[in-house]
């Protein structure tokens, strides 16, 4: 909560629009709730989901998606 994340996040999008890339995506950890709501405050929509192990146990990781202007 120092600005840290919204300044990486800004990089990347520059890096994208500079790639004229359309559109970027992520995975977040659906339990990651603090994470969720920052990419949705950044315009993220979720847009699919997958699962993984992490060990044993099945996780299931948010796809989120931005479209880029």
């Amino acid at each position: 909560k120092h600005g840290l994340g919204k300044y990486l996040f800004n990089k990347a999008l520059e890096i994208a629009k500079e790639l004229n890339k359309k559109k970027i995506w992520l995975g977040v950890w659906e339990k990651n709730e603090n994470a969720i709501a920052f990419y949705k405050k950044m315009g993220f929509v979720q847009t699919d989901a997958h699962s993984f192990y992490m060990g044993d146990e099945e996780q299931t990781d948010f796809i989120m998606t931005k479209t880029l202007l």
